[in-house]
């Protein structure tokens, strides 16, 4: 038998991202600077966090991110994810658990126009000789002090970025209701690094993360890419098996 997540986001739909429509246009986000780390967590720390709709990755991990946009609509941004590694029937996925732009702008909009869990904050992207660093704060608390340590040049082709599944409430036949929404971003290769993740400081609270800790790292990348935020293409029932539940919004990318 397959395993399946146990929350119901149905039950808690006012703390949700809301958005206006589905409709919303594409960002085209060129040169972002990506410091992504993929880290093993005790599965039983993840308990309540995973919709009903989704499956669980064994063995259990999150991915954090921090991403330098140097050009949006909004302007430069930082944003930082956490993202729970899971799967949308055969398909990885990383779900958001929670996330922190640097400017209320860019906050403002990526609720609106994706529903990302997303909040106004200090985020920072740097990079010195053996390291690039990450540091995330709220309320002058730091959440997050990360690295990617002693990197090494690898190929694009070396790199996977899963698809982000994220909660919120959206207008569809009618109703505005909770569901899962896919953002599947593009990612163009400029440069390419692969090395050592290092947390010194994860506050899962502040991430909406539960009880989750942190256990071995699985393997860290940094890259520089031309990306985007997409049309929304397919959205899910948050109550049902994706094979069951999965609406498509728009045919294609080429639609955007």
């Amino acid at each position: 038998m397959p395993l399946y997540g146990t929350l119901d986001i149905t039950q808690n739909a006012k703390a949700l991202p809301t958005l206006g429509n589905l409709d919303t246009e594409a960002w085209t986000l060129p040169k972002a600077e990506m410091l992504q780390l993929l880290i093993e967590v005790p599965r039983s720390t993840t308990d309540g966090l995973l919709p009903k709709a989704m499956h669980p990755a064994l063995p259990s991990y999150v991915i954090l991110a921090v991403t330098r946009y140097s050009e949006s609509p909004v302007g430069p941004f930082n944003l930082a994810v956490l993202r729970l590694g899971s799967r949308a029937g055969a398909h990885p996925r990383g779900f958001l658990l929670g996330a922190v732009a640097s400017t209320v702008a860019a906050a403002k909009e990526l609720r609106g126009r994706w529903g990302l869990p997303v909040e106004a904050g200090e985020v920072k992207f740097l990079r010195r000789h053996d390291r690039v660093m990450g540091t995330v704060a709220k309320g002058g608390k730091t959440i997050l002090d990360c690295a990617l340590v002693d990197p090494q040049p690898v190929a694009g082709t070396d790199v996977q970025y899963i698809n982000w599944v994220t909660a919120a409430n959206a207008p569809l036949d009618g109703q505005t209701q909770p569901m899962l929404i896919q953002v599947d971003p593009k990612y163009t290769f400029y440069k390419a690094e692969r090395g050592k993740p290092q947390v010194s400081a994860f506050d899962a609270a502040a991430w909406n993360a539960g009880a989750i800790t942190l256990a071995d790292p699985i393997v860290g990348t940094c890259c520089t890419v031309d990306t985007d935020l997409p049309r929304i293409r397919f959205v899910m029932d948050p109550l049902k098996p994706v094979f069951q539940g999965t609406r498509r919004i728009r045919e294609s990318r080429a639609d955007e």
